[in-house]
Order: structure tokens, then C-alpha cells, then sequence
């Protein structure tokens, strides 16, 4: 018996309305769209290009994780300062190059007892991509700081995450609220106050250098940022010890070329305490990565740049604490800005409110 057209075109419509809500139905001629954020099985975000659709929030306790973990990295990265510049006798490249080759050995060994593979991964243009321009970044980031006044390449280099949130909102569509715009606001007014760069802060001890040294640390700045980017598109698509395992193989070689480029000679540490440190920078360098790329799975990359910038406060704390150093006034009252900017974002996240105002 004939069906007629009526029938026929109920049928059609039940297809398209089965195709269209089961995510796992993909109709002829038409592509899965795995780019907006997703919840995975085990609660992770899977992000990539957040288009303006219904999405599953994201729970309030991966938010939590996501933040703690930019802390965590933030206190761990400051640590990591205090003992290179406990250890000024050594080459930057040199300890560059030692304590990231033994970190990337053990990050291999924990790949190894959970036998994830680190030839076969999704994505791997993204994860070379990411590895390279945090690779970028590093010896940027020495050679600003060594051949500039400090205040200048700090101040540059923590644009950074003016340049996260243009760039996440561009790429992964990520909207940003008033939380945001508030943090980097006091964040950057903070960082001034604390490096008081001398472009801003005028005087006749200023150091003199050539113009074109401020693109380095504007590369660094804008070098991380994408890093943090592309880490975001990554999400779980790949696991976070293969890409923490590739970063650090890159920076190994980065360490390399820096050394080559200032033409500094190897120095064996016949110190004790800095064979100690040596091998505590090899931890603080692979847990501080890890955690940098576990939480940009759970959190936007405008959030994560913003609570980085508590690595200026804890730098500023640990010159004051450990190397005796006097705190000025300004010095106080950014660090008091970065704070309060760092803990409305991070309240704001923990709660789920956004002003309602996003952009």
C-alpha cells in the first residue's frame, strides 16, 4: 500500500527532530559540531568555540578545581623564582635546560604507569602549537628581564592577560563580565604600582635602553596568552601529562638556545644546597605546568591569566619574607589591588555570579 505524501512528510520531520537532539546522530551532509563547551563524563570541560547555544553550566565544584589549581600554580611558579634568584651564580639557560629536561623524565614516568600514549593523541597540531609558543615565552621572559630594568619587563610582560581575554573571546568565544574587566583592571594598576616601570614612574636612576627592547616582553606577554588559548581549544581532548610532557621538551631546548645565545659556559653546582634546589625546581617546574594545563581544562583562559597575576604579589612577599628586601608604600598598596581583584574574580566564579552584564 502506497504511503501517502501527508505520511511521508511526518516521517521525514520525526528524522530530522531524532537527528537534530540526539548529539550521537549526525544526518548526511551535515557535521557534528564539537566546538561549544561540553561536559565529559567526568565532569571536565571540553571547550572550544563557545557559540551562543543552550550548554550544561558548568559545575560549581570544577570551578572551584580550576581556580585552586591557577593558585596552586601561581605559589608554585614563585617559588620557582625565589631559588633562581637564590642561585644568580648559575646560567639562566643552564638551569632552564636542567630543571626542565629532569622535569619532562618525570612526567614521562607517570605517563608510563598509566600507559597513556604520547605518539597517538588528537589534535597534535594544537599541542605543538601550545608547546612551542610557551617555549617562545621562557627565554623572552629571561632576556627582559636581564637586559631591562625589571619594573618595564614586568609591567609589559603582565599584559598578558588584556591580551588572553581578546584573544579567548575572538577564538573561543568566551564571554567575559564585569568581574573580569574589574580584575584586569586593578590587577594591571596593581603590577604598575608594584614595578613601577620607569616609562610611567619618571627618574634620573632610570636605566637608558634602546626602544625596540619593549617587544620582547610584549612577545612574552603575547606568547603566553595564545599558549593559554590554545591550551583552552586542547581541553580534554588530550591528556594533560602528554601535553605537560611535550611543553617541558620544548622549554629543554629553549634552555639550550638561550644558553647558546648569551654564550655562557656550563658550571657544574659543586654546592650541595644548589644540587637540592636543582632537583626542587625539577618538581616545582613539572607540578606548576600540570597544573597550569589541568585547570584551563575546567576554567576559561581570561580567568587563568588574571589569577596568574598573584605570581607579582608572591614574588613581592618573598623579596620582603626571605630576602629581606624593604616594602614600599606603593609596593602595599598594589599588591592589595591585585588581591582584591584576584578574589572577586574568584568569588564571582565559586558562586556563579557575572554581574549579569557579559560581553
Amino acid at each position: 500500500m502506497a504511503e501517502s505524501p501527508a505520511s511521508l512528510t511526518m516521517q521525514e520531520q520525526a528524522h530530522e527532530d531524532i537527528i537534530i537532539t540526539n548529539p550521537n546522530v549526525v544526518g548526511e551532509g551535515k557535521s557534528k559540531d564539537l566546538s561549544t563547551d561540553v561536559l565529559t563524563d567526568s565532569g571536565d570541560v571540553s571547550p572550544g568555540k563557545q557559540e551562543d547555544k543552550p550548554t550544561a553550566k558548568v559545575p560549581i565544584l570544577n570551578r572551584i578545581k580550576g581556580v585552586s589549581l591557577f593558585v596552586f600554580a601561581s605559589i608554585l611558579a614563585s617559588t620557582y623564582g625565589g631559588f633562581v634568584k637564590y642561585m644568580d651564580t648559575l646560567p639562566s639557560g643552564e638551569v632552564v635546560l636542567v630543571t626542565c629536561s629532569y622535569a619532562a623524565c618525570l612526567i614521562g614516568l607517570f605517563i608510563s604507569f598509566q600507559g597513556h600514549s604520547v605518539i597517538s593523541f588528537p589534535r597534535k597540531k594544537w599541542v605543538f602549537l601550545r608547546c612551542a609558543l610557551a617555549s617562545t615565552a621562557l627565554p623572552c621572559k629571561v632576556w627582559s628581564v636581564q637586559n631591562m630594568p625589571l619594573g618595564n619587563a614586568t609591567a609589559l610582560i603582565f599584559t598578558s592577560p588584556i591580551m588572553t581575554c581578546v584573544l579567548a573571546r575572538v577564538v573561543l568565544k568566551e564571554k567575559i563580565n564585569l568581574f573580569h574587566v574589574f580584575a584586569i583592571v586593578v590587577g594591571l594598576t596593581g603590577i604598575i604600582l608594584i614595578a613601577r616601570p620607569s616609562f610611567i614612574f619618571p627618574s634620573e636612576e632610570a636605566e637608558d635602553y634602546p626602544l625596540w627592547y619593549n617587544i620582547v616582553p610584549l612577545i612574552t606577554a603575547l606568547s603566553l596568552s595564545c599558549a593559554y588559548v590554545c591550551q583552552r581549544y586542547i581541553g580534554t581532548a588530550v591528556n594533560c601529562l602528554v601535553v605537560t610532557f611535550y611543553g617541558l621538551v620544548c622549554q629543554s631546548l629553549a634552555g639550550i638556545l638561550l644558553q647558546a645565545a648569551t654564550q655562557s659556559s656550563y658550571v657544574n653546582p659543586s654546592c650541595y644546597t644548589f644540587r637540592v634546589m636543582l632537583l626542587c625546581l625539577c618538581f616545582t617546574q613539572a607540578t606548576s605546568t600540570l597544573s597550569v594545563n589541568k585547570g584551563l581544562s575546567y576554567e576559561k583562559a581570561t580567568t587563568a591569566s588574571l589569577i596568574r597575576n598573584l605570581d607579582t604579589v608572591l614574588a613581592f612577599l618573598l623579596q620582603v619574607v626571605v630576602f629581606k628586601e624593604a616594602a614600599e608604600s606603593l609596593s602595599l598598596i598594589g599588591a592589595a589591588l591585585i588581591m582584591i581583584g584576584t578574589i572577586s574574580l574568584t568569588l564571582s566564579k565559586m558562586f556563579g555570579v557575572d554581574c549579569g552584564v557579559q560581553l
